[in-house]
């Protein structure tokens, strides 16, 4: 009976597995949003929620992509598929109005997935973010000019202090002051640096997680479950699971009949399953709606 149950376990795993690949082949191998480069899996089109894992949103300008719940607008992408640079307007927004806001935090939190992704800021600035104190606000700013760095102080209750060419956190800087890191513009015409706000940007870089990005250029599929990076190739992924348990059905009939009462035949039709896995298996099978980023 023990016996009995696996091989019938084992053939509803099999039914499953390519009962996902059929339904993974309605998916589109790769879809395009306006003056952007091909998108694939990861990435899927918001019309596709099967698809993948990360959400895109074509638009008459371009696109915007999903992650942890906000959608952000796609400035570019690279042709490799690895790298998109993306846009936050809330931040441009604040940046535009010269808000104090706009330089309270950092610009980007940890990626809400960072097993399939990270989010990066490159080139940043370093900006430190100083409570007001009269106290000490004479050797504070002395300390900051001696080493050339400019000041914001149109900001209630802080200062703040930065060099855009010099992103380095001093051993000993004062106690009062915090670290902010912040995208930093590539220099153009309206580049001032005595304007904080202007040299800011609202671009940041996403990037897969070099795992992801090997699993996909193996033709396989990352994906995350459980806190544990998982790289699906179905193919390879179907056969390092039955071969192994179609042998050890088979060395367990062999040596302990008693288990069944047609060994010859059990055996034969456990020894042919992979090869009727293979005729229905023709494509990697995916379907996780609920892994979705």
């Amino acid at each position: 009976m023990i016996i009995i149950f696996c091989f019938v376990s084992l053939i509803l795993s099999c039914h499953s597995a390519i009962t996902d690949n059929v339904s993974m082949n309605n998916c589109p191998e790769s879809f395009s949003c306006p003056a952007l480069p091909p998108f694939k899996y990861p990435f899927y089109n918001v019309t596709d929620k099967r698809c993948g894992l990360i959400k895109v949103n074509c638009t008459s300008k371009g696109g915007e992509i999903q992650l942890g719940g906000r959608w952000y607008e796609i400035v570019n992408k690279d042709e490799g598929h690895n790298t998109v640079i993306i846009s936050n307007d809330t931040f441009e927004h604040l940046v535009n109005k010269h808000s104090c806001e706009a330089l309270m935090n950092n610009f980007t939190s940890p990626s809400p997935s960072p097993l399939l992704y990270s989010i990066s800021i490159f080139p940043l600035i370093t900006i430190f973010k100083c409570t007001e104190n009269l106290t000490n606000a004479q050797q504070r700013d002395t300390y900051f000019e001696q080493q050339s760095y400019r000041s914001h102080y149109r900001c209630k209750y802080y200062k703040f202090y930065y060099n855009h060419l010099n992103g380095t956190v001093p051993s000993d800087l004062p106690h009062t002051c915090q670290v902010v890191h912040l995208p930093l513009k590539v220099p153009d015409p309206g580049f001032d640096e005595t304007n904080i706000f202007s040299l800011l940007s609202s671009e940041v870089q996403f990037e897969l997680t070099p795992s992801c990005h090997n699993c996909h250029t193996d033709g396989g599929q990352c994906r995350i479950e459980n806190e544990h990076f998982q790289c699906l190739n179905a193919k390879k992924g179907i056969y390092s699971f039955l071969f192994p348990l179609t042998s050890s059905f088979i060395f367990i009939l062999q040596h302990h009949p008693k288990f069944c009462p047609f060994p010859v035949l059990f055996t034969s039709v456990v020894s042919i399953l992979p090869f009727i896995v293979h005729v229905a298996w023709r494509e990697p099978a995916m379907n996780w709606t609920s892994l979705e980023v």
